[in-house]
């Protein structure tokens, strides 16, 4: 196959591609064999009708229709390949001439990553700020441990107090009318924990066990449903049953009931081993998230609209699916917030920008350094991810498909980039006081650990300074 690239305006190229005569026969043998076995044909059997006699009775064209789809997207993509071009939409097809017996010539128009102006990538400085771990974090943790081991038993009083585990029925009424999600029965609440809106568990105290009591509350002015807000409720509620958390003493026993550990100096120890890890990865992570922004704001590129539309809709459905996660339409957090979707994309534009931008200075540097992915690698990348798969064989086909190839391939060039430019930055090393995390992150990377810088998919995200409403009297649904 020969092909050539001319650079037209607007970041377009148009290319004309010649693939072999014999390619092309080839072709056209396949698509008469496929053809025949999908017609029947009178006096044949199914698959065995001449060539000659299914052209008479389709027409050529017909053969020459079903080469040109397997043709024209090998081709299209060895060209790709050969003149080291990124596509950023679909290609328009502007002529095509297919004969037997001779060359299949193509042209083809696409749009393609623009050029991009780098700054300096090599030799930045970036700080790597690392937490230091403090007792009172490993305290936090084994408290935590303790409540998670804790027992509810039976309380031995009748009237609740705070930190008492409650089990509730409530009815809740609006101007004397009950409205929707404002009644529960068996409800567990552990009073004091911020669960219900503000109010109602403070009221909660003193309460005797199988008494009715009333609540008066009022729904906060961003409420999730929108009925709700700013309007003041009451509530008929009954303790039906009472616990208190009895919690674990914090000894040699405890850590070899929640560990693999024989002493309570021996867990204080895996903590901090676990804390100290943990913290390496988050300063790891927030130091090539600011170097990738530094070689960003250093480099020029003009941001195709095309690119940035698609990566302002990922990011506008990520946020759905984040809602979606947490019991909210997108409907009812548009009408609740006053917003539509069009305010959304405004809201992500600058993101959606600063993520195209980043990636398409990346791979301008790892074009510049020739800096690959074989196909060793991405054999072995592709093992990596299907292992974990409930279907290992149904994985692996799927990355038959070229194009999920490609996107695997662009990925780990990119993840290869950033580890480049760590290698060649001028990285301090600095420990800071604990910024209070209050759990061992285990895994600070995704399933198959990959890293984001910017790109990938963030599935939690939230606007920020928002947070979302609740619909009904537990914080929780929020």
């Amino acid at each position: 196959m020969r092909a050539t690239a001319e650079r037209l305006e607007n970041n377009k190229v148009a290319l004309e591609i010649e693939v072999e005569a014999e390619k092309v026969d080839a072709a056209l043998e396949r698509a008469y064999r496929k053809v025949a076995q999908q017609v029947t044909i009178p006096g044949f059997r199914k698959g065995k009708a001449p060539r000659k006699v299914i052209e008479a009775r389709f027409g050529k064209q017909a053969l020459y229709d079903e080469a040109l789809e397997e043709l024209v997207p090998a081709a299209y993509r060895e060209a790709l390949d050969q003149e080291q071009l990124d596509p950023i939409e679909q290609p328009t097809i502007s002529s095509v001439e297919i004969e037997e017996g001779k060359p299949l010539r193509l042209k083809i128009e696409v749009a393609v990553t623009p050029d991009v102006k780098l700054g300096e990538y090599k030799g930045i400085q970036v700080e790597k700020l690392v937490e230091r771990v403090e007792e009172k974090d490993i305290d936090h943790i084994l408290e935590h441990l303790q409540e998670d081991h804790a027992e509810l038993v039976p309380a031995e009083r009748s009237k609740v107090e705070k930190g008492d585990v409650a089990v509730i029925d409530f009815e809740g009424f609006i101007d004397g009318q009950p409205f929707p999600g404002g009644a529960a029965k068996g409800y567990t609440l552990q009073v004091g924990s911020g669960q219900m809106i503000d109010g109602f568990e403070e009221q909660l105290i003193g309460a005797e066990l199988g008494v009715p009591v009333e609540v008066r509350v009022t729904f906060p002015e961003d409420a999730r449903q929108e009925s709700l807000r700013g309007k003041e409720a009451l509530f008929k509620v009954t303790v039906t049953a009472l616990y208190v958390k009895r919690v674990p003493k914090l000894d040699d026993e405890f850590a070899r009931d929640v560990s693999n550990v024989e002493t309570l100096a021996q867990l204080r120890e895996e903590i901090r081993k676990d804390m100290a890890a943990a913290a390496d990865r988050r300063a790891d992570s927030a130091m090539r998230e600011r170097l990738v922004q530094l070689v960003r704001d250093q480099s020029e590129v003009e941001l195709p609209e095309a690119l940035v539309e698609e990566e302002v809709t990922g990011l506008v459905n990520e946020f759905a699916r984040s809602l979606a996660r947490r019991g909210i339409s997108p409907q009812e957090y548009l009408a609740g917030t006053n917003k539509t979707v069009d305010d959304l994309k405004v809201e992500f534009r600058p993101e959606a920008e600063a993520r195209v931008k980043t990636e398409l200075v990346l791979k301008a540097i790892a074009k510049r350094e020739g800096i690959t992915v074989s196909r060793e690698e991405l054999e072995a990348k592709i093992d990596q991810l299907v292992a974990g798969e409930r279907d290992p064989k149904a994985a692996r086909k799927a990355f038959e498909d070229p194009d999920r190839r490609s996107v695997l391939r662009t990925s780990m060039i990119l993840d290869k980039t950033v580890q480049f430019l760590v290698d060649h930055a001028q990285v301090e090393v600095k420990e800071i006081p604990s910024q209070g995390h209050g759990h061992v992150h285990r895994h600070d990377e995704d399933e198959h650990g990959e890293e984001d810088h910017g790109l990938g998919s963030d599935e939690d995200r939230e606007r920020p300074g928002e947070q979302p409403a609740a619909g009904g009297v537990s914080t929780e649904e929020a």
